[in-house]
């Protein structure tokens, strides 16, 4: 559009309140450069259903009232009903101004309201609301939609949908609730938007903001509210194609009802967490589930590699004295490609509740059969204590669900470095990494610290045929290598124990450790915690070995201690490259 086209003025005293009605405005056309708005006895605007309206910018004057600007439902999805593609909005009023989408919407690139080329959608005075004709009658919701390089500015952003369930998807429109959604190489600048969740029995649909092809969240400030009603999913922030979070702020609230889920931030495609900050909140009500940040849970499905944790910061915490729920977590689950943390920081936190799922927590998972598989990159992992004894501790999770052969596709820790603390109060259990079926730990750091005033030491869990592979261990205080649930034993790379205990169940396998390394032993003692089992019970006088590696004839016996069930004494021998354990 040229610079020449007609500018317009809203009447002090308009016919009617419809912005497509030239009788309303001064000089009567209906503007296509700048819409001026300044004082008037109609400040509640509306859009014709049939007709479009394009704009270069919007201004409010220093004289102009709070005004409300109406956009419904198009009838044709070829009409957009309000296009704003030069400046943008601009408000010199004062007043807060509100340009409300109410519709049921269609596609994010069939938006009620668009932004293109480098249009902004003004400053912290200026509201937009995506929601449905109705919140108690309506379902679904309108879209606005930023195109080109146009950005949110410092605007607020308010996203809902209807209580009511929509028709069936073939025949209508989109289930999905209303919409901000972002394309090409548009931003969401400084922006806030606040994302509500299902309002009724249908809990896929859900308020969203949507980023596609290039688009970034910039240093927008994203609350996606947790579910509110029994089965209900909460609001949602959504990455796909190459978009990225660059350094937004992501909070994802718990759900407040009975089995209502938590915020939600997904990443798919190639999609990247970038430099965002990530608070994933604990479930206030019982039964509830935490706020999440997903990796490669939904469609498409990508050739191979998948969305990426990038630099962030993602924080999971547990259940408060305040919250009763489950806690906040991030998942990287593999269904729709192999998502990576990269080099991203991750911290889960303890709960002040007994179950494990009210602590914060990150998993690494695939469901049977799959194809992909999620790495933990090189990122840095931090599993923190439980706040009270009995209650449960941050954790990380390496695990496949489903029957079948997952060959190579399983969750790996890579070049990641996990840091689990010890318990800080008298009983404490510490923070936790654990693998099971034959998830691997590649070259993983992995760190075990001891717990102070009489707190539990963290713990390292290798179970079933889970494999330690060139990882490294490093065992510090009273912190656990846990191997009583193998059925074989665990081999990997190198071994420090400064101090430490190594949990191991004896019976008819072998289940200790083997190291195609070194064994690093700075602290004067180690201690071996032997568990026996019903069917295969410790036998006394056999030798079992429990450690294996190359240097170990350069330690003696006397380094090694331990104790058993039934007040059985252990007695440790070393022959060549292998520590033998009996007992009497």
């Amino acid at each position: 559009m040229s610079d020449n086209l007609p500018n317009a003025q809203w009447k002090k005293n308009p016919e009617n309140q419809e912005w497509n009605d030239p009788k309303n405005w001064k000089w009567g056309k209906v503007p296509l450069g700048k819409a001026l708005f300044s004082s008037s006895r109609q400040s509640h605007i509306t859009f014709s259903k049939q007709l479009s309206a394009e704009i270069q910018s919007i201004e409010f004057d220093e004289a102009a009232g709070g005004y409300i600007l109406l956009v419904g439902t198009s009838e044709s999805t070829e009409k957009l009903l309000l296009t704003i593609s030069g400046e943008g909005v601009i408000n010199r009023s004062g007043r807060p101004q509100l340009i409300k989408i109410a519709a049921t919407n269609s596609n994010f690139r069939d938006p009620q309201v668009k932004f293109s080329s480098k249009a902004t959608a003004g400053g912290d005075d200026m509201y937009y609301e995506s929601g449905p004709e109705s919140l108690e009658n309506g379902y679904g919701g309108g879209i606005l939609g930023f195109t080109e390089q146009s950005d949110a500015g410092s605007a607020n952003f308010i996203v809902r949908t209807g209580k009511q369930a929509p028709p069936d998807p073939k025949i209508q429109r989109s289930t999905v609730g209303g919409e901000v959604s972002f394309s090409d190489h548009s931003r969401a600048g400084t922006a806030k938007f606040t994302i509500y969740g299902s309002l009724g029995t249908d809990g896929d649909t859900f308020g969203n903001t949507v980023f596609h092809d290039y688009a970034s969240a910039d240093r927008g400030t994203f609350i996606n509210i947790g579910g509110t009603v029994e089965g209900g999913d909460g609001g949602n922030t959504q990455f796909y194609d190459h978009s990225t979070s660059d350094h937004g702020f992501f909070l994802n609230l718990g759900a407040s009802h009975y089995k209502g889920n938590g915020g939600d931030v997904a990443f798919d495609g190639f999609a990247s967490g970038s430099h965002g900050l990530f608070h994933n909140e604990p479930a206030i009500a019982a039964g509830g589930n935490g706020g999440v940040t997903s990796f490669n849970n939904n469609p498409p499905k990508m050739d191979s590699v998948g969305a990426s944790a990038g630099h962030g910061f993602y924080h999971n915490f547990g259940a408060k004295e305040s919250s009763h729920g489950g806690g906040g977590h991030t998942e990287f689950t593999a269904k729709w490609g192999s998502p990576t943390a990269h080099r991203a920081t991750i911290i889960n936190y303890g709960s002040v509740l007994e179950s494990p799922s009210t602590a914060g927590h990150t998993i690494f998972s695939v469901n049977l059969p799959s194809a992909y598989f999620p790495s933990a990159g090189e990122a840095t992992v931090i599993n923190y204590p439980a706040v009270l004894k009995g209650s449960a501790a941050g954790y990380t999770e390496f695990a496949i669900w489903g029957q079948g052969d997952p060959g190579k596709n399983v969750p790996t820790a890579d070049l990641a470095t996990f840091l689990n603390f010890g318990g800080t109060v008298h009983g404490a259990a510490g923070g936790y990494i654990s693998f099971s079926q034959t998830c691997g730990a590649g070259k993983a750091k992995l760190i075990a610290y001891g717990g102070i005033n009489g707190g539990l030491g963290g713990k390292i869990i290798f179970a079933d045929q889970s494999a330690g592979e060139e990882a490294s261990i490093h065992l510090f205080g009273n912190g656990i290598l846990d191997l009583s649930k193998r059925t074989e034993p665990l081999k990997f790379k190198n071994l420090t124990l400064n101090e430490g205990i190594i949990q191991v169940s004896l019976g008819a396998h072998d289940t200790g450790l083997e190291l195609s390394d070194a064994l690093i032993i700075p602290s004067l003692k180690t201690r071996f915690s032997f568990l026996g089992n019903s069917a295969n019970p410790i036998t006394k006088g056999k030798k079992y070995r429990v450690l294996t590696c190359p240097n170990l004839d350069s330690f003696e016996p006397s380094r090694f201690e331990g104790d058993a069930p039934d007040g059985l004494v252990p007695s440790f021998s070393i022959e060549k490259n292998s520590l033998f354990v009996s007992f009497s």
